[in-house]
């Protein structure tokens, strides 16, 4: 089984497009993956100038009370907002929100509650700490590991399509990450 975690900020085209890459390539791989797109945003102080800063956050707070009625819907409520907003460029409110749970089937009243709460908040806390223990630095960075035979972790920073199938390809095939072939922003952890 392999573990990935791709860091991403809501408000960011390069990253949708990363997670639907990293979604189809996953799910052609013939092993078992636990996929998490983790929210890496800049939490910094919040004023008017900055009110992409305050739509992203929401967007966080919302994927992840998303998120507790399945990762998979989780997921694509993620790439749903993320689409409305950056491709179709409407404004995030709570209109969009409620929109984009019923358009994968959440449950309004649950998600209503679930981003109002403490416990969401401080799921995106936690996210945001597992940001520093790997050590990321950029939104777009992938992590991943082999739960079966393998302590170690890769960091790719940045990852393009090409990378990212050669990496699963390298991992799955050669079941290892020590054998991997030298990708330039590649770090084993």
């Amino acid at each position: 089984m392999f573990e990935v975690y791709l860091f991403v900020h809501p408000a960011c085209l390069k990253c949708l497009d990363s997670e639907r890459e990293v979604t189809k390539v996953t799910e052609k791989l013939n092993c078992k993956v636990c996929l998490r797109f983790i929210p890496f945003i800049s939490l910094g102080s919040i004023n008017e100038a900055n009110l992409l800063h305050i739509d992203s956050y929401q967007m966080t707070i919302d994927y992840k009370a998303a998120l507790y009625q399945g990762c998979k819907k989780g997921r694509q409520f993620l790439q749903l907002i993320q689409e409305l907003t950056l491709v179709k460029k409407r404004n995030y409110n709570d209109e969009l929100a409620y929109h984009a749970a019923l358009a994968v089937n959440l449950d309004l009243d649950m998600f209503k509650e679930d981003r109002l709460s403490s416990m969401v908040k401080e799921n995106v806390s936690s996210d945001q700490k597992l940001v520093q223990e790997m050590g990321i630095t950029n939104h777009d960075s992938l992590v991943m590991f082999d739960c079966n035979s393998s302590e170690h972790g890769v960091l790719v920073e940045k990852i393009n399509n090409s990378q990212l199938k050669e990496l699963f390809s390298d991992v799955v095939n050669r079941n290892s990450f020590y054998n991997l072939k030298t990708l330039p922003n590649l770090r084993v952890l």
